[in-house]
């Protein structure tokens, strides 16, 4: 049996909290992995935070979505906005460059695309609807 669950925020970095919580309760009621369930949260408050930050440059009023689809299998992250698409060059993380001398030569900022990557097993970058679709999926454990 397959459970969705859909949200729609608007686009503030405060509301990306909310996207979060949502997911982690959604993914623990569907008996998903303790570490499966964080690492969706993760990915998804991460791609709702690019959203907002890039798609939208941080502007408010705007409407972001969220549909998360949880089968025995897996679990299947829809994720749409109408702001600016990500351009093709970031759709790919980029190797992390640091001087291993000075941890702190490692930015703060820059690995999203990295992280969501790391964690989800598929990343797709479409569109639906006229809208900005970034489709994550994960094959899950179930505790």
């Amino acid at each position: 049996m397959t459970r969705l669950v859909e949200l729609s925020i608007d686009s503030r970095l405060e509301e990306v909290a909310s996207v979060g919580e949502a997911v982690s309760r959604a993914c623990r009621e569907a008996g998903i992995s303790e570490g499966d369930a964080y690492n969706v949260e993760l990915a998804v408050v991460e791609a709702v935070s690019n959203s907002v930050r890039h798609a939208y440059r941080g502007e408010a009023g705007h409407r972001v979505e969220v549909r998360l689809s949880l089968a025995a299998d897996g679990v299947e992250v829809r994720i749409l906005d109408d702001g600016l698409p990500v351009p093709e060059a970031s759709r790919r993380p980029k190797p992390i460059e640091f001087d291993p001398e000075d941890p702190l030569s490692i930015s703060e900022g820059g690995r999203g695309t990295f992280l969501i990557h790391s964690l989800m097993d598929r990343v797709v970058y479409g569109s639906e609807g006229g809208r900005n679709l970034l489709l994550l999926a994960k094959s899950l454990k179930r505790s």
